[in-house]
């Protein structure tokens, strides 16, 4: 499977190549070591059509190896009556839809048939929050920098925030996540903080830094919180594995959501 383009989850040989519209690679230790079928969707509102990536975890003895799931069927509907079907891309286990794009407060179904089996989960997409600015300050652990998203969340709205940050083109490979349980209606102060063990993700004077805010649906958020905590470590109990939005004993999730992106210059601090 060539260019994943979510992240990869893998322990002892269970492992997963996933995509959307950002590139990235991220190890993921699970508890079970069952080979099981991997999805994941994505569509935003920046009217791009939803992408889907079907696959397959290995077992022990293929660590690295993770077969593409060709031949499914794949289903996107709405609550306003919209249906199509995904065709699969010359990518094997990759499809692509032409006709539905995300719009804010439409629920989106998508259903995987593969295998004699079929598999359903459903995200709503929430509303965008303007991304109005970056900032960039020192984190106060020695001279490390760190993005400030400068924005203001809507009062009233549950609201829950997956960040991206690239520099000078290149992904950083951690999830920030946000929500508002304690920020409702306020303007954001706060950073986006990794642990920065890899080297090149620490941000220097001149460097571009590129930040994609995506607004993201609260079972897709729980999800991805738990990936983050596995991915952080820092514990000797066994990680949970991340629930998902599917039915079935599959892993991955279903994503609908709202983007926003912004460029700027780190500055002589």
């Amino acid at each position: 499977m060539k260019n994943p383009l979510l992240f990869r989850l893998a322990t002892a040989g269970i492992a997963l190549f996933l995509a959307s519209a950002c590139q990235k690679v991220i190890n993921l230790d699970l508890k079970s070591a069952e080979p099981r079928l991997a999805i994941e969707g994505n569509l935003a509102d920046d009217g791009r059509p939803c992408t889907v990536l079907v696959s397959r975890s290995t077992s022990y003895s293929s660590p690295n190896t993770f077969p593409a799931v060709s031949g499914a069927v794949i289903t996107l509907s709405d609550d306003a009556g919209g249906l199509e079907t995904l065709a699969e891309t010359s990518t094997p286990g990759t499809y692509r839809g032409r006709v539905l794009t995300g719009q804010p407060g439409r629920r989106y179904t998508l259903r995987v048939e593969t295998g004699g089996e079929a598999f359903v989960a459903a995200a709503t997409l929430p509303p965008a929050v303007p991304l109005t600015g970056l900032r960039v300050e020192k984190s106060g652990f020695g001279d490390r920098l760190q993005v400030v998203p400068e924005f203001v969340d809507p009062a009233g709205v549950p609201n829950s925030y997956l960040f991206r940050q690239y520099r000078n083109g290149r992904l950083n490979k951690t999830l920030f996540l946000q929500n508002d349980d304690l920020t409702d209606g306020k303007a954001n102060a706060r950073p986006l903080f990794g642990r920065g063990d890899d080297d090149f993700d620490k941000l220097v004077a001149g460097d571009s830094v590129r930040i994609e805010m995506q607004n993201i649906d609260a079972g897709v958020y729980a999800y991805l919180r738990t990936l983050s905590q596995v991915l952080q470590g820092g514990t000797t109990a066994a990680p949970a594995n991340p629930k998902s939005n599917f039915s079935g004993n599959v892993l991955g999730y279903f994503s609908a959501y709202s983007v926003r992106r912004r460029t700027a210059l780190v500055p002589l601090l």
